[in-house]
């Protein structure tokens, strides 16, 4: 599940890494509360120990590097949140992601989904219509198609890694449950700039997923 929020395209300058740019859906600068299942969890092909199956919920901006005359799309992870140690433990070396470990619970059927984590947080909401593929030039495209991810390591330093899978598809929702304390969450400067423009989402939807790879992290 993706709940996207419009914010103030200088308010996430500060998380930008060296060498990127924000990456504006018409003019605006959005972020997103990211809810997913990883399944099947394998490091270098190796099943990880232990921790296969487990929900996360990110908080990511988008962002695009020019690479040879060509825009590598891309997003910046803000702070993770996964219900284990260890595999946050992995998280923090190998990819040096802002990995945090709290509650998470998930519970999806044929026709309802739903994330809880932490204190009260709730992302959920009722699964309507069936699969579809995103449309050209539309929030959800801007928002799903992204094939690269960056870290901001330091003011000079940048790590760059590609994310592969098939094209995802969506699935709209009814009777939406968006409930964050954006404030504890992720600080009062996140929920300010949340509330400045409304503290609403500008859309929420569900994405199918599929069998992604990721590479290791390498300097740009």
């Amino acid at each position: 599940m993706m709940a996207n929020y419009q914010v103030d395209e200088k308010f996430l300058k500060r998380y930008i890494p060296s060498g990127c740019e924000i990456d504006l859906y018409q003019g605006r600068a959005l972020v997103s509360v990211v809810a997913f299942e990883f399944s099947d969890t394998r490091l270098c092909g190796i099943p990880m120990p232990l921790y296969r199956s487990f929900p996360e919920i990110n908080l990511r901006i988008y962002v695009k590097r020019k690479v040879a005359g060509e825009w590598r799309r891309g997003v910046v992870f803000i702070k993770e949140i996964i219900p284990h140690r260890f595999p946050a433990w992995i998280a923090r070396t190998v990819f040096r992601e802002n990995f945090h470990v709290m509650p998470v619970s998930f519970e999806m059927t044929d026709h309802h989904i739903s994330y809880k984590w932490g204190e009260g947080n709730v992302l959920a909401g009722k699964l309507c219509d069936g699969l579809k593929d995103w449309q050209k030039d539309t929030e959800e495209g801007f928002i799903g198609d992204n094939f690269w991810a960056f870290k901001k390591v330091n003011e000079q330093k940048t790590l760059e890694f590609q994310v592969t899978h098939r094209p995802w598809k969506m699935r709209l929702l009814e009777d939406v449950e968006v409930s964050f304390d954006f404030a504890t969450l992720y600080g009062a400067d996140f929920a300010a700039a949340i509330e400045e423009h409304g503290g609403k989402p500008t859309s929420v939807f569900y994405v199918d997923g599929s069998q992604v790879e990721v590479t290791i992290p390498r300097k740009v």
